[in-house]
């Protein structure tokens, strides 16, 4: 059933911390440098890891470890391991109803979104709207998890300093994982998720 949540994925997965803040005392957060990421794999501790840009590699590092963590715009967690129970759960619920997209948003976020009404594709200016953005970009995996489905993103995310998102990220990190392509972080600002019929 294609509207179903998906099942825990089996291989580990990657959600980006660029929009995850360590919560102090005195009240001044502290972001996290933006390429570290949660790893998450079903019978594991979540672990953060640190992403050699150049090699793919990943490192895992314990500085970070204190905690809480605050995802900016959305909850606190005490520990990564509630962290990473937050994003598992809605990666697991992340793939959109028949007819509908899922929004993804920099906080964790998910949301239906459906055509205008009278439309049964989405339309260029609800794109914008709903990305926020003036220029967007189309990704279609050709294989894995994701193949027949699109994300549509802000073109211009990454000049506008827009957050990586966390779901997007695993989401391309498990279509392209880094023992096999190169480390990219493309998916910055909210992403929709859909299947490529809703655009036309």
């Amino acid at each position: 059933m294609e509207n179903a949540p998906r099942s825990f994925a089996a291989k580990p997965l990657l959600f980006s911390l660029h929009n995850t803040e360590l919560v102090k005392p005195e009240g001044a957060n502290f972001p996290l440098p933006p390429r570290l990421f949660l790893r998450t794999a079903p019978g594991q501790p979540a672990l953060i890891v640190a992403l050699c840009g150049t090699t793919g590699k990943l490192f895992s590092t314990t500085s970070y470890d204190g905690g809480p963590y605050q995802v900016v715009g959305g909850d606190t967690y005490a520990t990564r391991q509630a962290l990473g129970a937050f994003f598992q759960t809605q990666h697991a619920g992340m793939l959109p109803a028949e007819g509908g997209a899922t929004l993804l948003g920099v906080d964790g976020s998910t949301r239906e979104v459906r055509p205008e009404k009278g439309r049964k594709s989405f339309g260029l200016a609800q794109l914008y709207a709903l990305l926020e953005a003036n220029y967007i970009d189309v990704h279609c995996p050709q294989h894995g998890p994701y193949e027949g489905y699109i994300l549509v993103f802000d073109d211009e995310g990454k000049d506008r300093r827009r957050p990586i998102n966390p779901l997007a990220t695993a989401a391309w990190y498990e279509t392209y994982p880094l023992e096999h392509y190169s480390p990219v972080d493309v998916v910055a600002g909210p992403v929709l998720l859909m299947k490529s019929a809703l655009l036309r």
